[in-house]
């Protein structure tokens, strides 16, 4: 006789097993559930600093195009444009490159929609979305779901604080500039030189843009300026002269190799050559400020600064000597007349990327420097040792094509105008607008 208590012991025999295998099935849907929400949550932050690099990379081609300082000369649409992916904008093509840069999920990202705001021209925003879809999830697949994706939008500007009470403060070169246009004679505008008289730059008032930026995408000529202290300029070719400046190297500047050119054999035997040939990590200039005699800015008077400038300029562009096409980055400057195109820039054979090399339109180069814009009239600040102080006024961001071909030492440089940035009335607010170090209009990520 079988009793009943074995009789229902026997029922319930390999119960375990089924617990143990939903039990386990439970525990590896929580695993795979877990899994994937690390899966989407790290894809998620790779596909923000994604849309971020690229929002910022579309924002720095419109700034760096001029865009902000001239947009009457400008086609917007081959500046920027709205709209999925595949645009022929500078901006757009930039940015689809950058984005394809970054990996989300281990595959490069991909841009969906790009959206241009250009209504206000001086504060133009750039709006990237990208997308990567077919994540490599567990848990959808164990459930038949569909695969799934991440998304993250980005929101960059580019600002040009011209007329605004903002001063700009960033890192320049020691050369000082006029406030005079040498593309624009017969003005009648109070910047006389001889018998001639020049447009500005900027309303050394207000800050305003001048001209309407027509200067931008012209080739000009800088030369030092002569002993005697006395400003000339010229209209064919255009051509203007600088003041060299005796800026402190304290803490020192940041060098290129001095095995890159030959030039860069010199770094670190004179300041002036070390503040043109490489970043300076002292030098920041405001508006309003005060440069001359007591200042911790001063006019250089020494001598020998025409081949100083000669061998500075060589080893910051990576040139193997004067003229074209000796290794350095190589500018397509804008048309003379609108409407304007965005600059281009090749790389130059020593470019010290290589992946720049050779590269059309690459997004930036050591090439690109700012320089200070000073006062109005008497274009003479210095003679010999007696230097009249003056005030900055602006910046312009030059793109250097070449030093000349004139028998050393030549103190000259040719340069395209790229930009340019005047300071407001209220030039000496201790809230300065910081750039974003060899531009006078700086990027910003505002949204994400």
């Amino acid at each position: 006789m079988i009793k009943s208590g074995s009789r229902g012991r026997q029922r319930e025999s390999g119960q375990t097993i089924i617990l143990v295998g939903v039990a386990l099935m439970a525990f590896l849907a929580v695993a795979a559930l877990a899994i994937d929400l690390v899966m989407l949550y790290v894809s998620q932050g790779e596909a923000q600093r994604a849309a971020d690099a690229a929002a910022l990379a579309g924002a720095r081609i419109i700034a760096n195009s001029g865009y902000t300082s001239a947009s009457a000369y400008f086609t917007a649409s081959d500046v920027c444009q709205s709209g999925g992916p595949g645009r022929s904008a500078l901006a757009n093509r930039e940015a689809e490159a950058v984005a394809g840069q970054n990996q989300v999920a281990g595959q490069p990202a991909t841009v969906q929609s790009i959206n241009c705001n250009l209504n206000d021209a001086g504060n133009p925003r750039f709006s990237v979305k990208v997308q990567r879809t077919g994540l490599p999830v567990l848990f959808s697949r164990i459930w038949g779901s569909s695969p799934s994706s991440v998304s993250a939008t980005a929101l960059a500007e580019a600002y040009n604080p011209s007329g605004e009470t903002l001063p700009i403060q960033l890192s320049v070169k020691p050369w000082l500039v006029p406030n005079c246009d040498p593309t624009n004679v017969g003005t009648g505008v109070n910047c006389a030189s001889g018998a001639k008289t020049f447009a500005y730059f900027v309303d050394p008032v207000t800050g305003a843009i001048q001209s309407n930026g027509a200067f931008l995408g012209q080739t000009v000529l800088f030369d030092k300026v002569k002993a005697s202290g006395s400003v000339t300029l010229n209209q064919s070719p255009p051509t203007t002269q600088f003041y060299p400046l005796d800026i402190p190297t304290t803490p020192p500047p940041l060098c290129p190799s001095t095995g890159a050119v030959s030039a860069c054999s010199f770094v670190g035997t004179n300041s002036y050559l070390d503040n043109i040939a490489c970043s300076s990590q002292w030098t920041q200039f405001t508006c309003g400020q005060t440069i001359g005699p007591g200042q911790s800015v001063m006019v250089d008077t020494a001598g020998g600064l025409r081949a100083l400038t000669d061998e500075g300029v060589d080893c910051l562009i990576h040139a193997t000597g004067r003229g074209p096409n000796n290794g350095q980055d190589l500018f397509n400057p804008n048309p003379s007349g609108p409407p304007f195109l965005p600059a281009t820039i090749t790389g130059g054979t020593d470019n010290p990327e290589p992946a720049f090399q050779g590269a059309a339109s690459i997004s930036h180069s050591d090439s690109v420097v700012t320089v200070p814009i000073y006062g109005n009239s008497p274009l003479q600040v210095c003679n010999g040792p007696n230097c009249t102080p003056t005030t900055v006024v602006g910046f312009l961001q030059l793109g250097i094509q070449q030093e000349t071909t004139n028998p050393s030492p030549s103190g000259k440089f040719q340069a395209v105008i790229l930009n340019v940035a005047g300071c407001g009335s209220a030039s000496g607010n201790p809230n300065a607008l910081t750039g974003s170090g060899f531009s006078t209009i700086p990027v910003r990520l505002i949204h994400n």
